[in-house]
């Protein structure tokens, strides 16, 4: 299979995995049998509504603001391997690669809070900002871990090296790292505060509609299930597997994870900006530099330094 048609079936399973998170959500709200039905409707709705510009607004920048979140959900999926040959991009840093193109949906985030021309907009969209600022850090430091036990910062490379033990199973404190730093990066619940949150309206959508916001709801589920299917990458061995074929186990695990981590933080209650900031700066950032040291020290006992 080509990689551009590699690539447009990751990105299609991504979106339907969103579309998968959407009816789990609706069900642990308790909307029954109809939670299959559900997001479809609310999307319908969403189709029929105006696509309003608030006044003042800048027209160009507001209008613009889902592009780049959209594309770097795009770009991203195509360094995800659903199995050995199944990649629509595969360079030697895939992993650098995946984390620069995040970059992109935060400052979509922004920009459609900045665009409002509104107090409200605004602040969400320094609230966006201390995300990308917050996440960052702990983010890249989980992610050296796997990268130093399989040598190689290729996402295929990382899930080949995982045969026989997925990381998870001795680099556990990477991945307790790496899930609320994912959580952050998709703006997920409890993380949500710039775009939830009574005192702001809707924050930095409070102002959208129609069509437009169908596509930020879209790409957050997106995201959301793009981080999940990188740390399925990262420390589940990707599509290993007995059996079922590759691509079949590396969805199976995908959607296992997201279920696992949206029921999880379900009951949590909303983290507000400085207990958000708190976290990422005080507990996740020495806690990844000292997974990154024990990681090195297992690394060397197990494996003799070499990958």
């Amino acid at each position: 299979m080509s990689g551009i048609s590699t690539a447009l079936l990751v990105l299609g399973a991504l979106l339907g995995a969103g579309y998968g998170i959407a009816v789990g959500e609706a069900a642990l709200r308790g909307a029954g049998p109809a939670a299959v039905w559900l997001p479809l409707a609310r999307a319908w709705s969403l189709l029929r509504q105006e696509d309003l510009v608030p006044r003042g607004a800048d027209f160009r920048l507001f209008r613009s603001a889902p592009l780049p979140a959209l594309v770097a959900v795009a770009l991203g999926a195509l360094v995800i391997p659903l199995g050995p040959d199944w990649i629509g991009f595969d360079p030697p840093i895939g992993v650098f690669y995946f984390i620069v193109v995040l970059g992109p949906f935060a400052v979509g985030m922004m920009n459609a809070g900045w665009s409002q021309n509104s107090k409200v907009g605004l602040f969400g969209t320094f609230r966006a900002a201390a995300h990308l600022i917050s996440y960052e850090v702990p983010l890249g430091f989980a992610i050296i871990g796997p990268v130093m036990a399989a040598g190689s910062l290729s996402t295929t490379r990382i899930v080949a090296a995982q045969a026989g033990l997925w990381y998870a199973v001795w680099q556990p404190l990477g991945l307790a790292i790496y899930l609320p730093a994912a959580l952050m990066v998709s703006f997920h619940h409890p993380f949500d505060i710039p775009q939830s949150g009574a005192e702001l309206a809707g924050g930095v959508f409070s102002e959208y509609s129609g069509v437009r916001l169908l596509l930020w709801r879209v790409a957050l589920d997106a995201m959301f299930v793009l981080l999940m299917a990188m740390g399925v990458v990262l420390f589940f061995g990707g599509g290993q597997g007995p059996l079922l074929p590759a691509p079949l186990w590396f969805l199976l695990k995908t959607a296992g994870l997201s279920a696992a981590v949206s029921i999880g933080t379900r009951f949590w209650p909303r983290l507000r900006q400085d207990q958000m900031l708190t976290l990422a700066w005080k507990v996740l950032l020495p806690a990844s530099l000292l997974n990154v040291a024990l990681v090195g020290i297992l690394t060397l006992i197990l494996i003799g330094g070499s990958p």
